[in-house]
């Protein structure tokens, strides 16, 4: 280990402690995380009243992401809630500000420091901190292609939500007296767009929920849509009174204006959320209740379910929950339910990926594969050291597959490296075992398991991931086997039926996939580039990678359709 390695862990348990000492933790909780969405929505909206700029919508996620690393010292501040939004936030000055940018550098920081603590990120001394590097081209180019294919396994939202405006602003003009009418339609509306729009594979199959979680995944799916309906009603009463405080003057300019910024942080009565919620999905309150515990958080709890990139969208203390209505949309993916469970349950959470969760990756890809005319499969395929979890055959190309699964899931935002890389190299190990056979030994495989004649089969190796793969030693571990995600391997399986039946050459598909992998790559990817980072004072240099969003969106949207 280097010196400088050793000055950075150094530094990092004192920036732990500074993140500890911030006088932002004394603050009213509702204070401090109302000032840090408001924030957010900053980027997502592109500002609000006549700071209008171009949205980021990419950094507001990011943002919403960096604040779970907040919950061990957001439960220091105090439980005040204050008269409204107004009186909570008037506590919030200039200081307070800079100590939340503060803490948001500490965030990204947090992010960073497990690739230094892997090795997969070099320490460079600098005269003002450090400086952050990979250490070759390779590797750097490794690490932006797991970003890529982590990017496509994200859910997807397949259209914009539009909203009509007339119900909007009268149901703000009469808060909290509204009229039902009104607010049924908005939030009917709501709910048909996100139970339509959203696009997610499933992670489980459907016995593994009654099983193991205890609801079904269609009643995941119509609470989740239930919830970003909710989220989408707030975010609408917000721009209804942006509009109106737009268009007065005075002391309705501020009535409005407050109501704008409470709508974005808002604090209602908990069983208004759940009943309402309820109502849309038309679901039993315990099976609310259920679902809700991966989405909602006690905020003072010592052990929370936000961390590592998950922010619970939902902050219930009292008879009251703090919402935010950005992470109703951004942070409600089925990955996120496993997620939670880990921390809730590690028990039921370890029964959960060993009984289901590569099962169900399997049954997947498989049907992915199935899709494409003259290739035969089968699962869980014995030989005499070990087991295939799918196989692939054609036939008229006398040509086959092997692949691993393996089917570790991060929360949106962050990727467990350890956890990832130890599935990789893992699955790697399992490949190599039967690739060193030989011919004869592999033919069989074939006519055992597909009951036909082979002779001098053509293999091809690859690893399955639900996510991505790791870093550098990962990437390095795959070679050039495949590499692939279910998006990865819908591209490729499209692009083998599009071609003729005797042109389905499954040992190609490492080619095909590297292809297409490079190709989103050329599309989503800008380059490196270097950011300092202020933090408490000391400056860490950290490689960034810049990314288009838009045409990475249009990738996973192609996969997921």
């Amino acid at each position: 280990m280097s010196d400088s390695y050793d000055e950075l862990s150094a530094f990092e348990k004192q920036a732990d402690e500074r993140m500890r000492c911030l006088s932002l933790w004394k603050l009213p909780y509702r204070s401090v995380y109302s000032a840090a969405l408001l924030g957010a929505d900053a980027e997502f909206s592109g500002g609000r009243f006549r700071n209008h700029r171009k949205p980021y919508p990419d950094k507001g996620g990011t943002m919403l992401a960096r604040y779970s690393y907040w919950h061990p010292f957001l439960r220091q501040c105090t439980r005040d809630i204050g008269a409204d939004i107004s009186n909570a936030l008037s506590v919030v000055t200039l200081d307070t500000q800079r100590e939340i940018t503060q803490a948001l550098l500490y965030s990204h920081f947090c992010e960073l420091m497990p690739f230094v603590h892997k090795k997969a990120l070099t320490v460079d001394r600098t005269p003002t901190g450090f400086h952050l590097r990979y250490s070759n081209e390779a590797a750097a180019r490794f690490e932006a292609l797991d970003v890529i294919v982590s990017e496509l396994a994200l859910t997807a939202l397949a259209d914009h939500f539009k909203y009509d405006p007339p119900p909007l602003l009268r149901m703000v003009e009469t808060w909290p007296h509204i009229d039902a009418a009104d607010l049924h339609a908005v939030l009917r509306q709501a709910y048909a767009f996100h139970l339509e729009n959203v696009r997610e594979d499933a992670f489980l199959g459907a016995h593994a929920y009654e099983r193991v979680l205890g609801f079904r995944h269609d009643e995941f799916v119509r609470l989740r849509a239930a919830m970003m309906a909710f989220g989408s009603w707030c975010l609408g009463m917000a721009n209804a009174a942006e509009a109106h405080a737009m268009g007065t003057k005075g002391k309705e300019q501020d009535r409005y204006g407050n109501e704008c910024l409470e709508w974005l942080a808002p604090l209602l009565r908990r069983d208004f959320v759940h009943g309402m919620i309820q109502q849309l999905a038309e679901l039993p309150a315990d099976r609310v209740a259920e679902i809700l515990r991966y989405f909602e958080e006690d905020p003072f709890a010592e052990h929370g379910i936000s961390g590592e990139g998950y922010l619970a969208p939902l902050k219930a203390y009292d008879d009251c929950v703090l919402i935010s209505p950005r992470a109703m949309h951004q942070m409600t993916s089925e990955r996120n339910i496993l997620y939670a469970l880990n921390k809730l349950d590690r028990r039921r959470f370890d029964d959960l990926v060993s009984a289901e969760l590569e099962p169900s990756l399997l049954v997947h890809a498989k049907q992915l594969i199935d899709r494409v005319p003259g290739i035969q499969t089968r699962t869980n395929v014995h030989w005499r050291d070990g087991e295939i979890d799918l196989l692939a055959f054609s036939q008229a190309t006398n040509s086959a597959l092997q692949i691993q699964a393996k089917a570790a899931i991060p929360a949106d935002g962050a990727r467990m490296t350890r956890q990832l890389e130890t599935n990789t190299r893992t699955a790697v190990r399992q490949l190599e075992g039967f690739e060193r056979l030989g011919t004869s030994e592999k033919d069989a495989a074939i006519q055992t398991a597909f009951g036909v004649r082979a002779h001098e089969v053509r293999w091809a190796s690859g690893v399955l991931s639900r996510s991505s793969f790791g870093s550098v030693s990962a990437w390095e571990a795959i070679g050039g086997r495949a590499a692939m995600n279910l998006p990865l391997l819908k591209l490729v399986t499209e692009q083998i039926a599009a071609a003729p039946t005797a042109a389905a050459d499954l040992a190609t598909v490492p080619e095909r996939s590297a292809r297409i992998l490079a190709e989103i790559a050329n599309d989503g990817i800008h380059g490196w580039e270097d950011q300092p980072l202020d933090v408490f004072g000391t400056s860490i240099t950290v490689p960034l990678l810049r990314l288009d969003n838009g045409a990475i969106s249009r990738w996973r949207a192609a996969a997921l359709d």
